[in-house]
């Protein structure tokens, strides 16, 4: 497994002009608000994703996985 270092040598980024912290976060923060979060686990889905219509309702899921064991849950009530 890699070890990644985030202390005083990790590379940071400068802000520019008026911006500050939270700004420069909410601005990256903004840069990925079109990603799509699996209906069952809530992980990102960046490239494969399974789009299924259940009771109507369109879903996105990260795996079939998630697919099958979403749809099992439903079928629990």
């Amino acid at each position: 497994m890699e070890e990644y270092n985030y202390g005083e040598d990790a590379p940071k980024e400068k802000l520019t002009g008026d911006e500050d912290s939270e700004s420069g976060f909410m601005k990256g923060y903004v840069d990925d608000e079109e990603v799509e979060e699996c209906a069952e686990c809530g992980s990102a889905i960046h490239d494969k994703k399974v789009v299924k219509t259940i009771d109507g309702e369109l879903y996105v899921f990260c795996s079939e996985i998630c697919a099958k064991e979403f749809e099992e849950t439903l079928g629990d009530d």
